[in-house]
């Protein structure tokens, strides 16, 4: 499929650049593309220098917020990121956290506002598809769902009016990846991930990226100071390539013929 002359990725966090979106990053950067990467809280919420975590009392979300910038500095350079926009707002923390409430988490912040900050970037990068999370946030982290409104409202205010896709993951893979126990019940964790996805006739595109795997993985490597990315990082090559070689997208519109044209 031809690539996209241009690109802009609106993300959450330092790191969800890397996974949900490195391989289509990489092989348009592979194409002579330009890309950007907005990256909209600073993580301050996860693991903090020495691999401490949110909750204990030596958990430190200034050191934890510093750390991450650095990480999303190393990764967009190994994906050869021509820009990086990184703004200021507070992590919100996970689904259900108490810190979801506190007025400087980014998910309490005005929607117009921090819309403006995106769409004066589409504007000046006028791109000509811009990537973000579909409505649940792939796996409904309330930062991923802000973000998605942000991203749809920011098109609107533009002037530039780009082409839009949302990255997703599959029904059928989520329900592909357990199975039910003696009682009937699914593990917890997919359980709580069945509310989420899209359905195969929903999915607009899926892009194969097993070309620029190891690009991708270096860029998940940079964020090596976040230890849920172990467990990405320790997998062998044919499983990392099983689960992360490819990324699929779905629209707000279930017509797949945009995206298959730019990437």
């Amino acid at each position: 499929m031809a690539m996209a002359n241009s690109m802009l990725c609106v993300h959450a966090h330092p790191d969800d650049e890397s996974l949900f979106t490195g391989g289509v990053l990489a092989l348009a950067q592979q194409a002579g593309a330009t890309t950007t990467v907005v990256t909209c809280t600073d993580g301050r919420y996860g693991y903090s220098p020495g691999e401490v975590p949110y909750g204990t009392e030596a958990h430190d979300p200034d050191g934890c917020a510093a750390l991450r910038a650095e990480d999303l500095v190393r990764a967009c350079g190994a994906l050869g990121v021509s820009r990086l926009v990184h703004f200021d707002y507070h992590d919100s923390g996970m689904r259900g956290w108490e810190i979801n409430a506190a007025p400087e988490a980014f998910v309490n912040q005005d929607l117009d506002a921090v819309a403006r900050r995106v769409a004066a970037v589409i504007d000046e990068e006028r791109p000509d598809l811009v990537v973000t999370y579909d409505r649940f946030g792939v796996y409904g982290h309330p930062d991923h769902i802000k973000v998605y409104e942000v991203t749809l409202r920011a098109i609107e205010l533009a002037e530039h009016t780009p082409a839009l896709k949302l990255v997703t993951v599959q029904k059928s893979a989520i329900a592909a990846l357990g199975q039910p126990d003696e009682n009937g019940d699914l593990p917890q964790w997919l359980a709580d991930m069945a509310e989420f996805g899209s359905t195969d006739d929903e999915v607009v595109a899926m892009v194969d990226v097993r070309a620029v795997l190891a690009t991708k993985r270096a860029a998940i490597e940079a964020h090596r100071s976040q230890v849920d990315n172990h467990f990405f990082l320790s997998l062998d090559e044919g499983t990392f390539e099983l689960l992360l070689g490819g990324e699929v997208f779905t629209a707000l519109e279930p017509t797949g013929e945009v995206l298959r044209s730019l990437l």
